[in-house]
C-alpha cells in the first residue's frame, strides 16, 4: 500500500491555474476535417459554375463574386487539411487575426438584418439570432484576446 506523498497546499498556498483550450480527440479533428472539407468542395464547385459559366444579367459581378467564394473555399481547405493532418500551429487552428476579422463579420449579418426587414418578416426568431451572432462575437473576441496573450513574450518584470 502506497502513500500520497504529495504535499498538501491550504487555500493560501495554491498557485493561480492557468485556463488553457480543450482539444479535441484526434479521431474527431480528423472527422470533422473530411466532412468539412467534402462540404467545401461542394461549395468550391458550386462557385466555379459562377466563374466558368457565363451570367447574361452581370456577367461581372457573377465572375467577382465568384472568385472571392473560390478563395474562401481554398481557405477552409486548408484548415481541413491541418485538421486531418494534425499539423499544428502555435496558437490554434485559427489566429487572433482571422478570429477578429470572423467575428465582427458576425456582426454584420444582424446589422444588414435591418436594412433589409429581416428583423420585421421574422420577429423574434431575428432578434434571438442578432443576440446569439453578438454573444459570438465577443467569445471570438475574448479567445482572440487571450491567443494574442499566449503568443506574446513574457517582458522581464523589474524588482
Amino acid at each position: 500500500m502506497q502513500q500520497d506523498t504529495r504535499p498538501e497546499f491550504g487555500p493560501d498556498e495554491l498557485e493561480p491555474v492557468e485556463a488553457r483550450e480543450i482539444e479535441l480527440h484526434r479521431w474527431i479533428q480528423v472527422l470533422a476535417g473530411i466532412i468539412l472539407g467534402l462540404f467545401t468542395l461542394f461549395c468550391g464547385f458550386a462557385s466555379a459554375y459562377l466563374v466558368f459559366i457565363p451570367n447574361k444579367k452581370a456577367p461581372i459581378l457573377a465572375f467577382v463574386v465568384g472568385i472571392i467564394l473560390l478563395l474562401g473555399c481554398a481557405w477552409v481547405l486548408e484548415k481541413c487539411f491541418r485538421l486531418i493532418s494534425g499539423r499544428k500551429k502555435q496558437g490554434g487552428l485559427l489566429s487572433p487575426r482571422t478570429l477578429r476579422v470572423v467575428s465582427f463579420f458576425m456582426l454584420v449579418l444582424p446589422v444588414a438584418g435591418l436594412f433589409t426587414g429581416y428583423y420585421r418578416q421574422m420577429g423574434a426568431v431575428a432578434i434571438y439570432q442578432a443576440l446569439m451572432y453578438f454573444f459570438g462575437f465577443l467569445g471570438l473576441q475574448a479567445l482572440a484576446r487571450k491567443r494574442q496573450a499566449d503568443t506574446m513574450p513574457e517582458e522581464p518584470r523589474d524588482q
